[in-house]
């Protein structure tokens, strides 16, 4: 069973995400491979959405304390772990299958938040192991790493008290929780498992349809030219655009690849060319399909009139080039 967030609340539950090399080579060595983990970081938050708390790398292991947004844990961990894969068989020429089945114990985030990230940057950061410590310790100093929460479980004392509890002892009985707690296999049996995420039709999902067809109203785009070959300019940023919204609410790339008729690693490439050259245009639509969904509509056709009025899409405006 594929858990999504329906299932696991991402205010109610943390996730400790462990990736395991398939062979005792340490996955990070230096800040190149640092700076890639980074960078594929931030490009599974793009598309998965949801929060890191906490990393830590130390020899064949990748820990994370992850707090999922709607994508399911299978989807954010392909998208994690593939995209540093890709850099380890770059630099290092190893050979497909670098990861193990990753491990996702799920902790009630309210107890268990705070203790898993001192627990994962017990140590100091050196070459042999790597932490995002410097995120708690230089704010803002590192952009993957949300620290608010954390910060806010310590009481708001900072820094302060991020370091008094890193030096304080942490029982036998909490190290046990955070690395042998609930499995997410287990709590798909739990009182959790009612909880459903998107659930697909035997042909397309019909949320994920909804979502094509918003776009499309939003962008002035129609429909049946996104699901054509139609090679155009709009229907080709449309098509990103519904890529990077529904993997966010748990569909996968080859879902929407096949609403459209389009290969996944068309839509892949179309969409990472707008992360890193436009990102805005996806802020854009996610803002007007949630005003739409809140029931707040006005906002946004107030928006696509503004945007008509001056002859461009809401996201053709975003996505015209800077002066």
């Amino acid at each position: 069973m594929t858990l999504t967030v329906g299932m696991l609340n991402s205010s109610d539950h943390i996730i400790h995400l462990t990736l395991r090399g398939r062979h005792s080579q340490a996955l990070v060595r230096d800040d190149e491979d640092w700076a890639a983990l980074a960078a594929a970081a931030e490009r599974m938050l793009f598309w998965c959405g949801g929060f890191i708390h906490g990393c830590r790398c130390e020899g064949p292991e990748m820990h994370f304390a992850l707090e999922l947004a709607q994508a399911s844990i299978g989807s954010t961990v392909r998208h994690l772990s593939g995209a540093y894969a890709g850099h380890l068989r770059k630099r290092y020429g190893w050979p497909e299958g670098i990861f193990k089945h990753y491990i996702g114990v799920a902790l009630d985030a309210e107890l268990y938040l705070d203790e898993l990230v001192i627990w994962l940057h017990r140590a100091p950061h050196t070459s042999a192991n790597w932490t995002a410590d410097l995120a708690y310790r230089t704010p803002n100093s590192m952009p993957w790493i949300t620290t608010s929460r954390v910060q806010e479980a310590l009481g708001g004392y900072g820094i302060a008290a991020y370091r008094r509890r890193q030096v304080e002892p942490m029982a036998h009985d909490i190290i046990a929780a955070l690395t042998r707690g609930r499995s997410l296999r287990s709590l798909a049996a739990g009182p959790l498992a009612g909880r459903q995420g998107p659930q697909p039709s035997a042909l397309h999902p019909p949320w994920l349809v909804a979502v094509a067809r918003a776009v499309a109203h939003h962008g002035g785009v129609s429909y049946n030219e996104m699901t054509s070959n139609s090679r155009t300019q709009a229907a080709s940023t449309a098509r990103a655009i519904v890529a990077v919204l529904a993997t966010r609410r748990g569909a996968s790339v080859a879902d929407v690849s096949r609403l459209f008729g389009r290969s996944r690693s068309t839509l892949i490439e179309q969409a990472e060319h707008f992360r890193l050259t436009r990102p805005q245009v996806f802020d854009e639509a996610a803002r007007l399909l949630a005003a739409a969904h809140d029931g707040e509509g006005d906002r946004g056709r107030a928006m696509q009139v503004r945007a008509s009025a001056s002859g461009r899409r809401p996201w053709q405006a975003a996505c015209r080039s800077p002066p």
